[in-house]
């Protein structure tokens, strides 16, 4: 969205946006209520749905979460982790679900690990940092920094086998019935963005780099991993999502079972696609 924004894509298409940050429970109920247009926590939003939230996902922009399980240098694998504690940003979120898929997927035992909550991204690089975990979860630029100090990327979403909406657009079941022409030109912002950032990869890196007032090579790593997890089309096989939504229920990740058929709406970028 920022890339969107600051590449002038918005404006491209006619648009103006405010862009909002906002965390917890509060960008659904903004969502549900009217007060924001979109949201671009897909799981967040899809999950809510499991709790009666009136709303559509309509769009995928990230196929895997850019998540990297960062460990002190003497760890060397996944499977070192047993009776070590990892810092997430919070208990039962998706950063805590993705290492115990890894853990598991490596063979190791996700319970024999003790899993940490850090609360925020600033404090999961300080307890790594500072010695009080023995691996985090950590996304760019930050693993990327880590690992230049020494630190040991060990693992990395994109290594599971099942694909993590994790980031796209969401939208009220009312807005999506009254205002589908609007809907379809944020679509082509998106699909352009991702467009976009495959071809400018001299402008998203300097972006990157100005941005997060990190150095150009930590910039290109971020670029180049970011990139590995776009979506192709702005899309997910329906079943591919079932499988993760299914996971995160088996084992009490989320509250509520997902019908993800029931939830997704991919008629609008279809069109958007088809050139209409």
């Amino acid at each position: 969205m920022f890339v969107a924004r600051d590449a002038g894509l918005f404006k491209k298409h006619g648009l103006e946006p405010e862009l909002i940050q906002m965390a917890g429970p509060l960008p659904v109920a903004a969502l549900a209520a009217g007060e924001i247009d979109y949201l671009t926590g897909y799981t967040t939003g899809i999950v809510a749905t499991g709790q009666g939230a009136p709303l559509k996902g309509i769009m995928i922009a990230l196929r895997k979460p850019p998540f990297y399980v960062v460990a002190e240098p003497g760890i060397q694998r996944l499977n070192d982790l047993a009776g070590k504690r990892i810092g997430v940003d919070r208990i039962g979120s998706l950063q805590h679900l993705v290492v115990r898929l890894l853990l598991r997927s490596k063979g190791a035992d996700p319970e024999k690990a003790i899993f940490t909550q850090t609360g925020s991204v600033s404090n999961t690089v300080t307890s790594l940092g500072q010695g009080a975990v023995s691996a985090a979860v950590l996304s760019g630029p930050h693993n990327v920094i880590m690992a230049q100090k020494g630190f040991r990327q060990i693992g990395a979403a994109d290594e599971l086998p099942m694909q993590f909406p994790t980031s796209g657009l969401v939208v009220s079941e009312s807005k999506l019935k009254s205002d589908a022409n609007r809907i379809k030109n944020v679509i082509r912002v998106m699909l352009d963005a991702s467009a976009f950032c495959r071809k400018e990869k001299t402008w998203v890196v300097n972006y990157i780099r100005d941005k997060w007032k990190v150095e150009q090579k930590t910039a290109e790593t971020v670029y180049d991993q970011w990139l590995s997890i776009l979506t192709p089309d702005g899309k997910i096989g329906i079943k591919d999502m079932q499988e993760y939504f299914d996971i995160a229920y088996a084992q009490k990740q989320i509250a509520a079972p997902i019908n993800v058929a029931a939830v997704t709406d991919f008629s609008l970028i279809d069109q958007v696609l088809a050139g209409k």
